[in-house]
């Protein structure tokens, strides 16, 4: 449970972090307690598990919120071009350079700069900016004499840091200089019991924005999302959830209907569905409290169903398959891996 003060700073800087897994919450405690600081924070996750909310989490409880929030994804910025975008120009420093450019430090003067994918940073741009990070000022390429810079300086990454200091691949001294506050979030599939709150917060989003008349989720589409390992964390179960409200044919979302990886259940668009069957109440055995194997449920679950599918379509795998809203190779695939 989350003390009130957790609580209550939530709901006014970091309303759209969902979860209470005890590591989340464990991090949204870190961000409250040095956000007010001027202190640099270190993010680190795997990709899409939400470390630019926390960044924008600090910054909107910071004292700078009334200034600049700039996002910098080093990754994708060419390294010939690097040091112009993060420090600025003069005109005339290069050829194409036709006027002057503050670049994104001096963009976020006074605010917080988010230096998103550190560790993609290449060895000679880190020499500049532990430089930039020490004496607080940035030279913009072509320029004799340094600028003063004010900024809250925030860094993620989903690389091991540490480990590349050990290959000689990241400088030490600038590690230890970004790593003053390390922060680190957890993986979608290691907070498994927030999965449906955001799953379930996706679909209303989605839901207002487009106008779709989609209600939720059913209980077999909740099953199969906890059931999966979210490689892409929190931004796949977005997209994913995103698509199947653009597509979908009913109220419920159902575990077809996500399509999701692994779990291959393609749809003719276009046309005719047989009427689809009602799952049968689970079986005693499946529910034993002496296990609690998820898959193994789900597949007991599904080889029900394959069987009362082939019952009602008479033995005819391509009705069944349509009962079952999967294409005959998909059921054909299925009864081969139960008939092993």
């Amino acid at each position: 449970m989350q003390p009130s003060s957790l609580t209550s700073w939530r709901s006014q800087f970091a309303a759209d972090i969902v979860g209470e897994s005890p590591a989340l919450v464990e991090a949204l405690e870190t961000i409250q307690y040095v956000a007010a600081s001027d202190c640099t924070i270190l993010i680190t996750g795997e990709t899409g598990s939400g470390k630019e909310l926390f960044a924008r989490a600090a910054h909107r409880a910071s004292t700078r919120r009334g200034r600049a929030f700039i996002p910098v994804n080093c990754a994708a910025i060419p390294e010939t071009l690097l040091e112009s975008e993060l420090f600025g120009h003069i005109k005339g420093a290069f050829t194409g350079a036709e006027r002057a450019r503050p670049g994104r430090f001096m963009s976020a003067n006074e605010g917080t700069i988010f230096l998103d994918e550190i560790g993609d940073l290449p060895l000679a741009a880190q020499a500049k900016l532990l430089r930039v990070l020490e004496e607080r000022t940035v030279c913009p390429v072509g320029a004799d004499t340094e600028v003063p810079v004010d900024v809250r300086v925030i860094a993620a990454t989903h690389r091991n840091l540490e480990e590349m200091v050990a290959q000689g691949t990241f400088r030490a001294d600038l590690y230890f200089r970004l790593a003053v506050v390390p922060v680190s979030l957890p993986a979608l599939r290691d907070r498994a019991a927030d999965i449906i709150q955001i799953a379930e917060l996706c679909v209303a989003r989605v839901r207002d924005r487009i106008g779709r008349n989609v209600e939720g989720l059913d209980e077999c589409a909740k099953a199969a999302l906890v059931a999966y390992a979210w490689p892409g964390n929190v931004r796949e179960l977005a997209h994913l959830i995103e698509r199947a409200v653009l597509l979908a044919r009913r109220p419920r979302l159902s575990a077809a209907d996500l399509s999701i990886p692994g779990q291959k259940a393609t749809f003719a668009r276009g046309t005719e569905r047989l009427p689809a069957i009602t799952a049968p109440a689970p079986k005693a055995e499946t529910l034993s409290t002496e296990t609690l194997d998820l898959r193994a449920a789900l597949e007991n679950l599904e080889r029900d169903l394959i069987d009362r599918a082939l019952a009602k379509a008479g033995g005819n795998r391509t009705e069944a398959a349509a009962l079952l809203g999967l294409n005959r190779t998909t059921l054909v695939e299925k009864l081969r891996k139960y008939a092993a």
